[in-house]
């Protein structure tokens, strides 16, 4: 499947390191450009859409994580914090003090008011896909839908889904994986 892009290429979405400008020039190229959304607010996201859609006519997509929040273990906390405590002394930093957070956000019904008005032609989703009755809104208007999967059981699962493409994700992937149904490193494609 190609999307309708002149080449077999879907550039891979890099949150914090780039925006519009990579995607339309990977689109104006004849492949597929993509925009990172994990880091942008609505008009953050509304912003680039407009920047796109404006510089090109190509296909595009739009990547968004929709991971789950990690659950603190406070035993493992304690002892990190334990461990790193003379680093902390020495560099003067509170170990009660919370770590910045990422400031990633999931795909939610905010950020698909915004989609819906632009009906980007791929939408693509990281560390699993959204609630149902989400995916099926995107799918509604028109737009393709990617999963990425590490583990055969998860492209199963994206396939039972109804997603419209998977991107199998291995080891030699750069930057982070996005594995979603389990955390079991053995298992991983």
């Amino acid at each position: 499947m190609t999307f309708l892009a002149e080449l077999p290429v879907i550039q891979a979405p890099m949150a914090g390191s780039q925006g519009s400008a990579l995607a339309i020039a990977v689109s104006q190229a004849g492949g597929v450009g993509s925009l990172p959304c994990a880091l942008l607010a609505p008009d953050a996201l509304r912003a680039e859409l407009s920047a796109i859609t404006s510089a090109t006519g190509k296909p595009y997509n739009v990547n968004f994580f929709v991971h789950r929040d990690p659950v603190v273990d406070a035993a493992r906390e304690s002892a990190w914090r334990a461990i790193l405590a003379p680093y902390y002394r020495e560099l003067g930093v509170d170990p009660a003090a919370s770590p910045p957070q990422a400031g990633r956000t999931r795909f939610d019904e905010d950020a698909a008011a915004v989609l819906e008005a632009f009906r980007p032609p791929v939408v693509s989703f990281h560390f699993g896909l959204p609630a149902a009755a989400l995916m099926r809104r995107v799918q509604g208007w028109g737009s393709r839908v990617i999963g990425s999967a590490t583990t055969i059981a998860e492209a199963r699962y994206l396939e039972a889904q109804g997603v419209d493409a998977i991107i199998a994700q291995g080891l030699e992937a750069g930057g982070h994986r996005g594995m979603f149904l389990t955390e079991d490193l053995a298992t991983q494609l």
